[in-house]
């Protein structure tokens, strides 16, 4: 049951983060800044960002259980985005020091034209309403079991404060707060880790040798089938 510490230490790090991400706003002058801002952000927050947004709630909640049902081979997917990173780095990062980019979108009007740069547009646009949707559904669910907040005002309340400091702060508050929430639930996931392993008879030994015995840090699986979920074919994919 929580106390009344707990519901402040959750708002308050509600408010804060909101607060944080709109004191962004004061640097936004014009679209350059809001897009690129300023292009003072160093490489080590972008790729802060880019892991924070990456691993949502539903990385919490699903990969743990996965694993435990099955193997790692979920990781496969992981060695795609390495792929995909890479391909990315050689083709619009160019394009990006070149010209005068605001998004990625600009490249592919210069390249193919307006039509595939919107239907490129709407697609990212439905695709990640999807995405961002079940992930926004899922932390509700999460606070809901956590705070007994019903779903609805949590949604409600979480997406309020991630509009507010996005659309104030631009993309320099969704890198900084991003980095920001990267660490936290790095330390959250450390403790959580470090306190459940002190709980197992034996250690990380004990981990280790029933963990290999019941096949649990099997990888790469390279088989063709479409009945696997994960392969290493289809993570690359």
């Amino acid at each position: 049951m929580l106390t009344w510490l707990d519901y402040s230490v959750i708002g308050g790090y509600l408010v804060a983060i909101t607060l944080f991400g709109s004191y962004f706003a004061r640097f936004q002058k014009t679209t350059r800044d809001y897009f690129l801002t300023g292009r003072s952000v160093p490489w080590w927050a972008i790729c802060f960002t880019v892991v924070a947004t990456e691993t949502s709630t539903l990385t919490f909640i699903g990969v743990p259980p996965a694993a435990y049902a099955g193997h790692m081979t979920f990781l496969q997917l992981v060695f795609g985005y390495v792929i995909g990173r890479l391909i990315i780095s050689a083709i619009f990062i160019p394009a990006y020091f070149r010209g005068d980019l605001f998004t990625s979108y600009e490249l592919l009007q210069r390249r193919f034209g307006d039509r595939v740069k919107n239907i490129a547009a709407v697609i990212f646009l439905i695709t990640r309403s999807l995405a961002d949707g079940i992930r926004l559904f899922a932390t509700a669910l999460v606070i809901s079991v956590v705070t007994q907040v019903p779903v609805t005002p949590a949604i409600v309340v979480i997406g309020g404060a991630m509009i507010i400091y996005t659309v104030r702060g631009g993309s320099a508050a969704v890198i900084w707060t991003d980095v920001v929430q990267l660490f936290v639930y790095a330390a959250g996931a450390a403790v959580v880790f470090v306190s459940l392993l002190a709980l197992i008879p034996g250690g990380w030994g004990e981990v280790v040798r029933a963990g290999s015995a019941a096949g649990k840090f099997r990888v790469v699986d390279l088989s063709w089938t479409f009945a696997r979920p994960y392969t290493l074919w289809a993570g690359i994919l």
